[in-house]
């Protein structure tokens, strides 16, 4: 302990934040104390559970825990060793036969990359006309509310009122909206 420090600081700066009250020393004939390392590990925590509260339900899930963990990582670093080991075995295979598949699979992987995008924009494209045909024919799609806001919206309002007008004057020359593409078409002849 340092001549100008308080006692109540004196053990803070000697064992840092982390430091533990001290423990009882062990007798003669029982079990030794648990270190810091071991209560930190999950078989230390486990064991120090069931000697506190012989919770056997805890201890199991920490020991279902451990085994699990365990196994997982035996199993990644099997799995790193064999991956390793083909990579060193098949790599004078691989460097021999690169002339020849290297060039068709630098081809494939292009054309399944601008298939992939076509179809993509293809996607967007019908989804953002089939927005704009419900927007323009007055069905309110979702996001229409933020369109009518923005600062743009005025003039998509205003292009959407001309469409408008010009489904109702279609309506009012003809007798009727045009008919929707998923509308059902009657029978011209009422029992056929």
């Amino acid at each position: 302990m340092s001549p100008g420090m308080p006692p109540s600081t004196a053990g803070a700066a000697t064992h840092g934040p982390r430091a533990s009250p001290p423990r009882p020393a062990a007798r003669r004939g029982h079990a030794p104390q648990w270190t810091e390392h071991q209560e930190r590990s999950l078989i230390g925590r486990a064991a120090e559970a069931l000697r506190a509260h012989g919770s056997t339900p805890q201890l199991l899930g920490f020991l279902a825990l451990a085994v699990t963990l365990t196994a997982l990582v035996v199993l990644a670093g099997v799995t790193l060793a064999g991956a390793l080991a083909a990579l060193v075995l098949f790599s004078p295979l691989v460097l021999l036969t690169a002339p020849l598949w290297a060039p068709v699979a630098v081809a494939v992987f292009l054309a399944a990359a601008a298939s992939l995008l076509a179809c993509c924009a293809g996607v967007a494209a019908v989804a953002a006309g089939t927005w704009a045909h419900r927007y323009l024919t007055g069905r309110h799609p979702v996001g229409a509310h933020r369109v009518e806001t923005s600062s743009g919206g005025a003039a998509v309002a205003e292009v959407a009122s001309r469409v408008r007008g010009y489904y109702d004057a279609y309506a009012r020359e003809h007798g009727g909206y045009p008919p929707r593409p998923h509308a059902r078409v009657k029978d011209a002849a009422p029992g056929a």
